[in-house]
This record gives structure tokens, C-alpha cells and sequence, in this order.
């Protein structure tokens, strides 16, 4: 007879069985283990299950093998918890549709409560790339947990920078644990499981199919106090990620951006639909009651003064001309009339000074300063 953590694991393994069909089962039959136990024609009376959902469930778990799936977990270093254990987030049972079953390699602590999710395109450009660092580093180092998915683009620069940061951050997959995806990332994972966890609600080996992210984007939502939206297409997933954070109660922040980039058309339509506009992270900060004692805490701590760059004026007037979208060094030369030898000299101290960044092609940016 399998214990009750191997039946929730049986159960989350069976296709026909979603999140809501799951707390009905549960429900009905008191436990997992009763469930197992029943027939198939016990099983469809169960309200919203039919007959040949009943079968399915009852002929699939006969042929599930919990102990592979737990040995599998062990190898990866993943530990199964369930929505009965103590370590299984509260913030996730005010989901409706929860994952009765989480696969967590890593862990949650109780400062994870103070969450703030990022979300954003997977192609993002320099000034959405600077936006995610300039808002997460300021949340990271005030002791706030960075959610995100794991995705390229804005997901990873997100979870970089909390990690960069000191601080601490969580990844909600769309596959299971045993899959790597993308697979660039691979280091990343390691190193997000030493300060945070990967969690998915995914059975071990399930791929990263196109169906499984918007589903892993309430989890996002859900595990954060407020999710913040930096550069999305109109058919972006991220957007759905902030319907669901709406739809939880939870505060929606976007971030805007250029009315001439497909990829502030999300985050600009958002803030038409009532987000709330961010510039700097004290805007997430005022919205969130929960979030302003730790905030006020940080800044007394740091005592953080916002002080002018002493630069001298040829440098000065470099600086400025450098934003956070990449210009080449023709233009600067050509805008203050400053000869490419000189301004190559300026350029490079500005950039061992780590005040601008060099891209290919003599391209430069303005970089992030850290606190």
C-alpha cells in the first residue's frame, strides 16, 4: 500500500487529473490513498469527473511507480512536498487551481514571503536588460526575493541579478526538474538552487512543452506580492503572468518604454489598464504595505545618499550623452565635437570605472551603479 506522499504523487502524475480535479478527489475521499483505493465507478461520482476520466485515472495509476519517480527526484537532489507538508508555501494556497504537489530543488524560507516577480519578453533589448537590473538589484539587496521563470531574456537577467545582488530568488519552471531548459542556463539553475529553489509542478521528466508556461505563470503570480511587467509584446506571455497576478489581488507594475518598441506595447497597455507605472523601486515599495518596513529598514541600515558623480567637464559631458540605448562613438564624436582619440581615452576610463558598458562595434551604454 503506498504512503500518502507516494498517492499525491501517483495522482500528479495522471494527465486526466488537473489541480481542481485533484482537490475534488481529495476531498471526496478524505485521502490519496483512499483514492487509489477506490474503483472507477466510485471515482465518477465524484462531481466534474466522467466515467471515462474515472477509467483513466483508475487503469493509470496501476501502472504508476511512485518509488522511481522519488528515486529519480533523490538523484537530482529534488525533494517532493505536498500541499499537506509545512514546508508548501501558504502565499500558493490562495491560488485557486494550486498544485496539490511541488518539486523543489533548493529551498523556501520564511523571508520568501517578501516576493516581488519579474516577468518580460525572451528577446529584450539594452534598456530593458538595464530596467531589470536597476529595479531587481534595489529589491535584491533590501532583502526582497526575486521570482521569475527561468526564461531567456528578462526571466535571467532577473534571477542574475538577485543572485549577483546577495540577495535571494526563485524559479518557477514549465518542465520538470530532470529537463534543463534552456539549456544555457544549466549554471544558472545550480546556482539559483544554492540561494532559493527551482520549483515546478511538473513530474520529474515532463518536457518544456509550449503548454506548460502559461500554466507555471500563476504559480509566478502567485508566489509574489506584486509582479512587475519590463518590455512585452501584446501577445507576450508575460502579460498573462499579469492577468493572473490581477486576478489573485495582487499588484501589477509595468515598466514603460518607448511608444516606437513592439516590446513596450505590453507594459504601455498595461498602464492604460490601471498598472501602476514604475521608475524606481520605491514605486513597487509604496504600493506594497507589506514590503515598506523591510525597505525603510535597508535604507536606515545603508543610509543610502544620492550624491552627483564628481567628474571633470569633457568627462561629464560624455557621460550624459550615454543613455541606456547603445550609440556609437562616431555619434559622441560628432555631437561634442571631440576627436576619436581623445574620446577613446575617456570612453575606456569610464569603462574600467564600470560607469558605461562597451558593446560590439564600438557601441557604449550606460551601465547600472550598484548601491
Amino acid at each position: 500500500m503506498p504512503t500518502e506522499l507516494e498517492s499525491w504523487i501517483v495522482l500528479n502524475k495522471i494527465s486526466a487529473v488537473g489541480p481542481v480535479k485533484f482537490r475534488k478527489l481529495i476531498e471526496h475521499f478524505g485521502s490519496g490513498k483512499n483514492v487509489l483505493s477506490a474503483t472507477a465507478d466510485d471515482i465518477s461520482v465524484v462531481e466534474g469527473i466522467e466515467k471515462r476520466t474515472a477509467e483513466t485515472i483508475f487503469q493509470e495509476s496501476r501502472r504508476i511507480n511512485p518509488s522511481a519517480e522519488l528515486e529519480l527526484a533523490a538523484k537530482n537532489g529534488v525533494k517532493i512536498i505536498t500541499a499537506f507538508m509545512d514546508e508548501y508555501p501558504a502565499s500558493l494556497k490562495t491560488v485557486y487551481d494550486y498544485p496539490h504537489v511541488l518539486y523543489v530543488r533548493g529551498e523556501f524560507r520564511p523571508e520568501d514571503v517578501f516576493a516581488v516577480a519579474f516577468v518580460g519578453s525572451r528577446k529584450n533589448t539594452i534598456y530593458g536588460k538595464s530596467a531589470c537590473e536597476y529595479l531587481a538589484r534595489d529589491l535584491a539587496q533590501a532583502g526582497i526575493t526575486i521570482v521569475s521563470g527561468l526564461a531567456r531574456g528578462i526571466d535571467t537577467v532577473a534571477h542574475r541579478v538577485a543572485l549577483e545582488s546577495g540577495g535571494r530568488t526563485l524559479a518557477v519552471l514549465g518542465n520538470g526538474l530532470d529537463r534543463h531548459y534552456p539549456p544555457e542556463n544549466r549554471k544558472l539553475e545550480d546556482s539559483i538552487a544554492c540561494a532559493g529553489a527551482l520549483i515546478s509542478e511538473f513530474p520529474m521528466e515532463i518536457k518544456p512543452d509550449k503548454q506548460n508556461f502559461p500554466r507555471r505563470n500563476r504559480l509566478i503570480s502567485g508566489l509574489s506580492l506584486g509582479v512587475v511587467v519590463i518590455e512585452a509584446a501584446e501577445s507576450s506571455g508575460a502579460l498573462i503572468t499579469a492577468r493572473t497576478a490581477a486576478e489573485q489581488g495582487k499588484d501589477v507594475f509595468a515598466v514603460p518604454g518607448s511608444i516606437f518598441s513592439k516590446y513596450s506595447k505590453g507594459p504601455n497597455g498595461l498602464i492604460k489598464q490601471g498598472a501602476k507605472l514604475v521608475e524606481n523601486a520605491e514605486d513597487i515599495i509604496n504600493e506594497i504595505n507589506a514590503l515598506k518596513v523591510l525597505w525603510d529598514s535597508f535604507r536606515s541600515a545603508t543610509n543610502i545618499v544620492q550624491q552627483e558623480d564628481i567628474l571633470d567637464p569633457d568627462t561629464r559631458a560624455i557621460f550624459d550623452v550615454i543613455g541606456f540605448e547603445p550609440v556609437h562613438i562616431d555619434f559622441i564624436s560628432v555631437k561634442l565635437g571631440i576627436s576619436i582619440e581623445k574620446l577613446s581615452v575617456i570612453l575606456l576610463q569610464l569603462t574600467m570605472d564600470k560607469r558605461v558598458e562597451e558593446l560590439p562595434g564600438k557601441m557604449y551604454v550606460k551601465k547600472i551603479k550598484k548601491l
